[in-house]
């Protein structure tokens, strides 16, 4: 009996491990010039490094606290930055 289930739990992480090492030879859906067609140019938009102007630390953009001061749009690492940013910086 325990050799099914020991069968059977390493038959799922078999096939876990294959199907991770297959997702990594995909290669995004492009059209004829070039662009990805499946959102991945998002994903880069969002996986973009950004420089908290406060603090100097880089973040990725998909976590940074974005706000809106003058018009323009600045990213921080956290609230606390924006805030001390508004407060150097009033309009």
């Amino acid at each position: 009996m325990y050799r099914l289930f020991l069968i059977i739990f390493l038959l799922i992480v078999l096939s876990f491990l294959l199907r991770q090492m297959f997702r990594g030879f995909r290669s995004p859906n492009r059209d004829i010039r070039g662009k990805s067609t499946d959102g991945a140019d998002r994903q880069e938009e969002l996986d973009e490094m950004i420089e908290d102007p406060v603090c100097h630390t880089f973040v990725p953009k998909r976590i940074a606290v974005i706000e809106e001061v003058g018009g323009r749009e600045y990213c921080f690492c956290s609230k606390e930055c924006a805030v001390t940013f508004q407060r150097e910086h009033p309009l």
